[in-house]
C-alpha cells in the first residue's frame, strides 16, 4: 500500500513538473539561454536579495499589524459610526429599539475594547473617522467633535501664518534665523563672540575651540548672500517667507521659566540630529512607512565582486534584514554619462528595479515622492543662501571618478543634483531611462525585463508655482527562466510633490485633499504608503508629520513632543524649523479636510 501511494506521489510531482515545462518561456538556441540567465543574474535576482528592506524588529512589527491591528482598528472604528447600533444587530447582537437612534454621547457602546472612553485629543479620532469614510459609514458626532479639539493644538500657528507679513525678510531677522544655526550646531564661542562683539573678526575668533575649517563654514554662512525671493516683497514667494517668518514667533509658553519661546528657539536647541541607518523605517502600528527615494540604498552597486564577497554580502542581508543608507554616484551623473557606460546604467537600472521590488513586496499601493527627478536651482531655506554655480563644481567632483564626465551638459549647470531617479516617468526627467510617449499623459519605459507604463492623472501647483503630480504606475515583469515563470504586476498611485531640499511643501487646499482621497481609497491588499524624498528625513518627516493624524494611532497631542516622537521612530525626521511649521500647518489642514468628509457623511 505504501509503495502505490509513494508511486502516486510521484506521478503527481511529475504531472506538476510537465506543467510548469508547458507553461514556461523556452529560449531557442543556448546562447539565447546564456543571455537569458546573464540578464536574470543582473537584474531581478540580484534586486530582490537587496531591496530597500526594514530592519528585524521593523519587519515583525509590520507582519503583527497586518496580522491583528488593522483589523482591530477597523472593529474599533465601527463602535463610532452613528449606526453602531445597527452593525450590532447586523452581526446578530440583540439591541433595544429605544437605543438604536444613540448618537453624539459616549456611552459603553461606544468606548473601545479595553473599555476606557475615546481621548478627546487622541488621534485615534481621525483614524476611526478615515476608517469609516473608507467602509462608507456616517461618523459619530462625537469623533467629529473630537478631531476639531485636537485641531485647537496646531491653530496658534494656523492664526500666526495669517497674521504674519509676506514682505521681505529683515536684516534683524536674518540674523536671528543664522544665530539659531550656530546654536543648533553647539558653537556657543561663537554665537557668544557674536552677541557680545557683533562680527566675527580673525583675532576674535582665535579664543574659540573650533577648526579652522569649521570657523571658515560658518562665517560663509553667517554673511552669505541672501537671495532676493526671500529680501524683496515678490508675491510669488510670499507663502514661504510666512513659513520663515512664523518659526521666529514666540507662541510657545515655558511654564516653570515662565517665558515664551519660537519654534525655531525649540528646534534649534535640540542639536544637529543624527541621520537613519538604514533606508527605510516603519512607523509603529501603522501603514505609513519612510525612506529615501531610489537613489542608491535600494539595489546596491558592486555587481562585479568576486563570488566570495557577494555571498558575504547575502549573508549579512539575511542576518539582518535590512540594508544600509547610501547614496550611487550615477545620482549626481546626468542621463548622457550614466547611458555611456554599461556599468553605471546597470547600477541605475537595478536601484530602480531594486527600489520597485521593494514596494511590491512590503505591499506598497501608494507612494509620496517629495523632491525633484532632475537637476534644479534652489534655495536652501535653512541657510538662506543659493548657490551661484553648478553643482558639478563642488569638491566631489574634483575625485577621479568624476573626471571624465561631460561637464558641459546642461543637468550640471544646476545648483542641486536630482533627488531620485526618474522611476514613475516625469516628462523632465534627466537621468536617462528610456521614457516615451505612447498616449496623452502616458510614458512607457522598458527597463530590463521591467516595463513600466507611467498615467499622468492630475497636476496641482502651490502658490510659488511648485506642482504635485499625481501618476498611476503599472510595472509588469517575469520572474524565473528557462523552467519556471511566474508574472508579476505592481500598481502604485505616485503623488510627486516638487519640494527644495530642507524647504516646507507649503500644500494648498486641494492638495490636501487629494492627500486624503489617496488615503481614503487605499486597497487592503497594497495598504501602505511610502514616503521618500532624497535622505528619507527632512521633506519626508514634513509630509509625516501631516499624514500621521490619519495614518497613525497614538501620535503625542503636544506640536512640538510630535517632532520627538517622529523622531524615535526614524532618526533626523524634519531638517529644519521651517519645515516644522509646514508640518504643524498640515497637520490642521488634513484634520480639517476629515472633519469636512466627516461632516458631509453625516
Amino acid at each position: 500500500e505504501r509503495e502505490r501511494e509513494r508511486e502516486r506521489e510521484g506521478e503527481d510531482e511529475r504531472k506538476k513538473v510537465r506543467r510548469r515545462m508547458n507553461n514556461c518561456k523556452t529560449c531557442s538556441t543556448d546562447a539565447e539561454a546564456v543571455v537569458q540567465r546573464i540578464s536574470r543574474t543582473l537584474s531581478v535576482k540580484r534586486a530582490v536579495a537587496k531591496v530597500n528592506q526594514l530592519s528585524k524588529e521593523d519587519d515583525k512589527e509590520k507582519q503583527q499589524w497586518e496580522k491583528t491591528g488593522r483589523e482591530l482598528l477597523t472593529d474599533r472604528s465601527k463602535r463610532y459610526s452613528s449606526h453602531f447600533n445597527t452593525l450590532k444587530t447586523r452581526s446578530g447582537d440583540t439591541e433595544s429599539e429605544g437605543d438604536s437612534g444613540h448618537h453624539g454621547t459616549v456611552s459603553s457602546d461606544s468606548m473601545p475594547a479595553d473599555g476606557d472612553p475615546l481621548d478627546p485629543l487622541s488621534s485615534c479620532n481621525a483614524q476611526y473617522a478615515i476608517s469609516l469614510l473608507q467602509d462608507g459609514l456616517r461618523v459619530d458626532s462625537v469623533v467629529i467633535d473630537n478631531i476639531k479639539a485636537r485641531m485647537a493644538l496646531t491653530t496658534p500657528i494656523v492664526h500666526e501664518l495669517e497674521r504674519v507679513k509676506g514682505k521681505g525678510i529683515s536684516k534683524d531677522e536674518i540674523a536671528d534665523i543664522r544665530k539659531g544655526l550656530l546654536r543648533e550646531a553647539g558653537c556657543f564661542a561663537l554665537l557668544k563672540q557674536l552677541e557680545e562683539k557683533g562680527t566675527m573678526n580673525d583675532e576674535a575668533l582665535k579664543e574659540t575651540k573650533m577648526s579652522e575649517s569649521g570657523v571658515h563654514f560658518f562665517r560663509t554662512i553667517y554673511y552669505g548672500a541672501v537671495p532676493d525671493i526671500l529680501t524683496t516683497d515678490d508675491e510669488q514667494y510670499s507663502d514661504l517667507r510666512k513659513v520663515i517668518r512664523a518659526t521666529l514667533s514666540k507662541l510657545f509658553v515655558n511654564n516653570m521659566a515662565k517665558e515664551h519661546f519660537s519654534v525655531r528657539d525649540w528646534y534649534t536647541s535640540r542639536g544637529i540630529q543624527p541621520r537613519p541607518t538604514y533606508t527605510c523605517s516603519l512607523i509603529s502600528s501603522s501603514d505609513l512607512l519612510l525612506g529615501q527615494g531610489p537613489n542608491g540604498g535600494h539595489g546596491g552597486t558592486g555587481i562585479y565582486k568576486d563570488a566570495m564577497e557577494r555571498e558575504r554580502a547575502k549573508a549579512d542581508m539575511q542576518q539582518h534584514l535590512t540594508r544600509m543608507t547610501s547614496h550611487v554616484k550615477e545620482l549626481w551623473m546626468s542621463g548622457h554619462d550614466i547611458n555611456q557606460r554599461i556599468f553605471h546604467r546597470v547600477n541605475r537600472d537595478e536601484e530602480v528595479i531594486g527600489f520597485l521590488v521593494g514596494l511590491k513586496e512590503m505591499k506598497v499601493g501608494t507612494v509620496i515622492a517629495l523632491g525633484f527627478p532632475r537637476s534644479y536651482n534652489m534655495t536652501n531655506v535653512k541657510t538662506l543662501i543659493c548657490g551661484k554655480t553648478g553643482y558639478a563644481d563642488a569638491d566631489l567632483f574634483s575625485r577621479p571618478a568624476f573626471q571624465a564626465l561631460e561637464r558641459r551638459d546642461e543637468v550640471y549647470k544646476k545648483n542641486t543634483a536630482r533627488d531620485f531617479f526618474n522611476y514613475f516617468g516625469a516628462k523632465d526627467g534627466d537621468d536617462g531611462l528610456p521614457w516615451r510617449d505612447v498616449g496623452k499623459g502616458v510614458r512607457a519605459c522598458q527597463i530590463q525585463e521591467f516595463s513600466l507604463i507611467s498615467t499622468l492623472v492630475k497636476s496641482l501647483k502651490n502658490d510659488i508655482g511648485a506642482p504635485m503630480d499625481v501618476y498611476d504606475l503599472e510595472v509588469s515583469w517575469t520572474d524565473g527562466c528557462l523552467c519556471t515563470r511566474v508574472d508579476e504586476v505592481l500598481k502604485l498611485r505616485v503623488i510627486n510633490i516638487r519640494t527644495w531640499d530642507q524647504g516646507p511643501s507649503l500644500l494648498l487646499k486641494d492638495q490636501v485633499s487629494e492627500l486624503v482621497e489617496t488615503v481614503l481609497h487605499i486597497h487592503p491588499d497594497s495598504s501602505f504608503v511610502f514616503i521618500h524624498c532624497a535622505g528619507g528625513i527632512g521633506r519626508t518627516g514634513n509630509l509625516a508629520y501631516g499624514l500621521s493624524e490619519i495614518l497613525c494611532p497614538d501620535v503625542p497631542k503636544d506640536p512640538l513632543k510630535k517632532l520627538e516622537w517622529l523622531r524615535s521612530q526614524r532618526q533626523g525626521c524634519i531638517q529644519s524649523p521651517e519645515q516644522l511649521v509646514d508640518g504643524m500647518i498640515l497637520s490642521h489642514m488634513i484634520m480639517e479636510e476629515v472633519v469636512e468628509r466627516s461632516l458631509k457623511s453625516s
